[in-house]
């Protein structure tokens, strides 16, 4: 019994996907679909009305200057991380970069939510929920020439302002504080080497006239005076360069940049010593020991004096550019932004619709 042939595939049995069908019949609905659009972006426009608004207050700061007080011990080698070849110096963080890391960190967050009472104003009990809304509320941008912008939206605008000039002199206060603590260790530091290096120097002085009393002898001021000159001038450089490393080594990382260029530079320096001719005569060897111990002696003095002077600086350390004030716009919601983006969102969900739509057949 032979069996029947198949009929072949129609293209009416299998209806394939036509992008201009589509469109025809989306198109022959425009009046529907724009009627439809614009009713649901009139009503995105009224809802947004519903939102609160949000005001964006902005405060702009000049760059940050370096003035550390051993800052200039690796200027050089600070220019050379720049480079990706000198990597071995380590990342390389300018001042800018370490105010806009106070500016994001926790201590300024918590001293702004205190300062305003801002657990009150967002209407939380959580402290840790209060952080993450006034983080959302907040941003800090480095631009490239080395101002810091920061700007603060709240739903008032005199309170945005604030809180943009609140965030700034917070910084002001932790750097003040940060500096003044830095130079008490410094100080402290520097006045015990300074008692020690005046003890030294009175042992050296008395040894010196021990030497010439028992020898009834004079020793002579002029002594190599050439040789002595730079043999005393690099043993004082040595001195004031472990004293630093030593100042350094009080609030920094044994891996950082500064403790490890001083290093360098103080290997270098023994490496140099290394190579002068020996003293001969004992009275050659106490007369350069005393002139390294009277430089170094005038050297500490010198820093105690600055570090004693930072302790009690008092002087701004953030010098704004452009103040934070009022804003007398809202910032949010974008009214006229949603309306939009709700009718053309409509109009191509309702356009998909009909084009899809099977045509009802008469």
């Amino acid at each position: 019994m032979a069996l029947a042939p198949v009929p072949p595939d129609s293209g009416a049995s299998r209806r394939e996907f036509d992008l201009r069908d589509l469109v025809s019949r989306a198109w022959s609905e425009r009046v529907r679909i724009l009627a439809v659009s614009l009713a649901a972006g009139l009503l995105a426009l009224g809802i947004s009305f519903l939102f609160p608004k949000w005001y964006r207050a902005s405060a702009t700061i000049l760059p940050p200057e370096d003035t550390d007080l051993f800052t200039n011990i690796s200027l050089a080698q600070r220019a050379l991380t720049k480079f990706p070849a000198f990597g071995v110096l380590g990342d390389y963080f300018t001042p800018a970069d370490v105010f806009k890391a106070v500016l994001k960190s926790r201590s300024i967050q918590d001293a702004l939510i205190n300062r305003f009472d801002l657990m009150k104003v967002y209407k939380l009990k959580s402290r840790e929920k209060a952080l993450k809304a006034l983080k959302s509320h907040y941003d800090v941008k480095l631009s490239p020439d080395g101002t810091i912008t920061v700007s603060v939206e709240d739903k008032d605008p005199k309170r945005a302002a604030s809180l943009a000039t609140g965030l700034l002199e917070e910084l002001d206060k932790f750097n003040i504080n940060n500096r003044n603590t830095s130079a008490r260790r410094t100080r402290l530091f520097l006045e015990q080497r300074v008692h020690e290096t005046d003890s030294l120097l009175r042992v050296m002085e008395t040894t010196m006239k021990l030497y010439q009393e028992e020898r009834h002898t004079v020793v002579p001021i002029t002594i190599n005076s050439s040789d002595m000159s730079s043999s005393a001038d690099l043993m004082a450089r040595k001195i004031a360069l472990e004293v630093r490393l030593g100042v350094l080594r009080t609030y920094l990382r044994p891996e950082a940049e500064e403790i490890r260029a001083a290093a360098t530079e103080l290997q270098s320096l023994e490496s140099r010593i290394a190579t002068l001719p020996a003293m001969q005569s004992d009275i050659g060897r106490m007369v350069r020991d005393q002139k390294i111990q009277e430089q170094v002696f005038a050297l500490l003095t010198a820093e105690l004096e600055q570090a004693r002077i930072r302790e009690t600086m008092n002087t701004p350390t953030v010098q704004i550019l452009d103040p934070a004030v009022p804003p007398e716009r809202h910032s949010r919601p974008k009214r006229a932004t949603i309306a939009v983006a709700v009718l053309l969102a409509t109009m191509f969900a309702t356009g998909l619709y009909f084009g899809f739509k099977e045509p009802r057949r008469a």
